[in-house]
């Protein structure tokens, strides 16, 4: 393609988004904005009118050294560093089985979606009363099994109510990126693993040096996507715990929520907001990184020297798959010769 042809299509391509990033901007752009210029005023809701005076870097000076919103920090970075290796394995694992010859039915696929297709609110809602101390499904279930002598209080303290949350936020999360992970598996060139199995791999061992390199980026992605995601969440904390017991489950997202419209305090929960959303912006930015296409060097390709055998089984046939495409189809045939 010519650099004029591509820079028409890109021409036009702006011209097709442009109504819709002009809605964006709209309904997106503005309460941005409004809301990083309220964190450098002290903002006070009086007799039903805002009311504004400059402090320049006082609220996040605040922020800095507010108790609550170091607990509440702490909580996020655990909340989303466990989620992040919680969802990857398992979605990594359920793609794996989905991709086997007994997994591949219509059945499972829809199954698997199911957790992620509830509504949010209905989901929070749904695990309220499964973890319910008096009547709930859990205790009843568990009970009934002999593991508990008691019902037991599931969201009373302080390490069983974050925990709790955290499981309930990685099962509605972990179908979509399993269908992603799942979507990343099936680019893998079955080439590769039979040219594998037959220099001796093991399934592991063709997993670990073929499957894994082959996914990283798809791996990368999530990772980036389920870590943005984490910093979102609002609806469990809201409906199950309220941030209790004692804050425990007191996450940014939610502080800025209470800061504001239960304190009052605009100012202040703007601050706590534009943090949220300053890390969010970063995160967001490396996934775009991460999708950028990147041109390929088609000359470099042709001038691959030959490889060498592959210092594991699983990779030496591909290395010779490789040299044959390096070399040409004419150098192939009098290799093979």
């Amino acid at each position: 393609m010519t650099p004029t042809f591509e820079r028409r299509r890109r021409d036009v391509g702006l011209i097709f988004v442009a109504p819709a990033l002009l809605v964006l901007a709209a309904v997106l752009g503005y309460p941005i904005l409004r809301s990083l210029t309220l964190a450098f005023y002290r903002v006070k809701l009086s007799g039903g009118a805002l009311q504004q005076s400059w402090i320049g870097l006082g609220n996040f000076e605040r922020l800095f050294a507010d108790d609550t919103v170091r607990r509440a920090a702490l909580n996020t970075a655990y909340f989303s560093a466990m989620e992040v290796v919680l969802v990857t394995a398992i979605s990594l694992s359920i793609a794996v089985l989905l991709n086997h010859s007994m997994g591949r039915a219509g059945f499972f696929r829809i199954l698997l979606v199911v957790p992620w297709a509830i509504a949010p609110v209905a989901n929070a809602v749904l695990w309220k009363w499964i973890l319910n101390a008096n009547y709930g499904v859990l205790n009843g279930l568990l009970r009934s099994i002999g593991l508990i002598d008691q019902y037991h209080v599931w969201l009373g303290t302080a390490f069983s109510a974050l925990n709790f949350v955290l499981l309930i936020d990685v099962w509605k999360s972990v179908p979509f990126v399993a269908l992603l992970m799942l979507a990343g598996l099936q680019r893998v060139p079955s080439a590769l693993l039979r040219a594998a199995f037959m220099d001796g791999a093991s399934p592991l061992q063709s997993f670990v040096h073929i499957t894994l390199p082959t996914i990283r980026s798809v791996i990368a992605i999530a990772v980036v996507l389920q870590t943005i995601w984490s910093l979102r969440v609002f609806d469990l904390v809201f409906v199950l715990t309220r941030g209790g017991p004692a804050d425990a489950t007191v996450l940014l997202n939610f502080l800025a929520y209470r800061v504001t419209f239960n304190f009052l305090d605009l100012g202040y929960g703007s601050a706590i907001a534009s943090v949220i959303f300053l890390l969010t912006m970063v995160l967001a930015l490396i996934y775009v990184w991460m999708l950028w296409p990147r041109p390929t060097n088609v000359t470099a390709h042709k001038q691959l020297p030959i490889l060498a055998p592959a210092a594991h089984p699983a990779q030496s046939m591909a290395a010779e798959m490789v040299s044959v495409d390096a070399q040409g189809p004419d150098q192939a045939v009098e290799t093979v010769g």
